[in-house]
């Protein structure tokens, strides 16, 4: 039953989003059929449809997809920014480790904000989203300066991009959204949330520091 369900968030995850990094122009462009058609399908949590459009993505697309998250980081889930890693890693491996981290940590505020609890067992799936980004990263472990910067840049970006997508994301990889529509905590309860995961990566950045 749990290798169904992890299954079942794969392709969920695969989904969620939509993209990430490019220039100003690429911006101001219209998207191409297929990615235009990804964000549509992420936006409106349907998943197993992203999925599958994603993998039929060329490498230009692709590049495209990249593009967009980078200025559009409030219209996707942040999941986007650890699926997507791994392509970014053939070009720049330590844009791929931030973005890696910048997902982690975004994410992990979202799945705190969900009623079910059981939406933060995604977490426990993200390491398979990017295998090579996180073996990069292994060799750079006993690196403590670059460990911390690389954990300091991705939480200086958090908190430069205030504007976010709606959390509600993360709450469709929980049980209960077989069974009845997903629910997040309230409002006011959001603040507490971000605070409570920024202290953590301080803490951690402190103590790489140390």
């Amino acid at each position: 039953m749990k290798s169904k369900f992890i299954i079942l968030l794969l392709a969920v995850l695969l989904v969620t989003g939509s993209t990430y990094f490019v220039s100003s122009q690429a911006k101001a462009a219209a998207l191409s059929p297929k990615v235009q058609q990804l964000v549509d399908f992420s936006q409106k949590n349907e998943a197993s449809e992203a999925a599958n459009l994603l993998a039929q993505l060329s490498s230009k697309e692709k590049d495209e997809l990249a593009n967009y998250i980078e200025f559009n980081s409030e219209k996707i889930s942040p999941v986007y920014f650890i699926i997507m890693a791994d392509y970014i890693y053939k070009s720049n491996k330590d844009k791929a480790a931030l973005w890696y981290y910048i997902g982690k940590f975004r994410s992990y505020q979202d799945t705190l904000m969900c009623k079910d609890k059981t939406s933060q067992s995604q977490l426990e799936v993200y390491p398979m989203l990017a295998p090579k980004t996180l073996k990069y990263v292994a060799t750079k472990v006993n690196d403590k300066k670059y460990i911390a910067n690389l954990m300091q840049k991705a939480l200086d970006w958090d908190i430069a991009h205030p504007q976010r997508v709606n959390p509600i994301w993360a709450c469709y990889h929980g049980i209960s959204a077989f069974m009845s529509k997903p629910e997040l905590l309230p409002e006011k309860e959001y603040t507490v949330v971000q605070n409570k995961v920024r202290a953590e990566i301080k803490e951690s950045i402190n103590k790489y520091k140390q």
